[in-house]
């Protein structure tokens, strides 16, 4: 079998392995009364799988989703220990929103930031003054230093 690095960029975010994983995958078999075949050549592998599959590590048994097992970039230090849950926070309320307004994921964040610049405008917010106080809280919790 060639190697299509399909695991490239994932490790196991608790014990750091790489080289195995069980992920839960959508097949495509060929059946017949005599068995199936998942390998036919007319529909590739047979197997599919995205970020959001379930993924569970066979080393540590830590599991989640595929995404949670990506290699994530250099992050800000986190001196109180809940960035994660921070960022959890705000990905469930980006998911919400995409949910209702059908935005895309490459379009969310963007079209979130604009539509709170309208609801700011309607209820007598300073959009940009909220905007600087949260800076200063992002780098208050990625620095350790308090809120001036």
């Amino acid at each position: 079998m060639t190697n299509s690095n399909c695991l490239e960029g994932i490790r196991c975010p608790k014990c750091g392995q790489e080289d195995r994983f069980m992920i839960a995958a959508k097949i495509i078999a060929d059946v017949t009364d005599g068995g199936a075949d998942v390998s036919s050549p007319k529909y590739g592998n047979g197997f599919e799988w995205d970020d959001d599959s379930y993924c569970r590590c066979p080393e540590c048994d830590f599991e989640g989703i595929l995404t949670d097992f990506r290699e994530k970039p250099d992050l800000p230090p986190d001196p109180d220990g809940k960035n994660d849950d921070r960022a959890s926070w705000a990905g469930a309320a980006l998911a919400t929103f995409m949910h209702v307004t059908g935005s895309e994921k490459e379009d969310a964040l963007r079209d979130l930031l604009a539509d709170l610049m309208h609801y700011s405008d309607r209820n007598n917010f300073d959009f940009n003054a909220a905007l600087d106080r949260a800076h200063c809280h992002y780098e208050a919790e990625t620095t350790g230093d308090p809120v001036t």
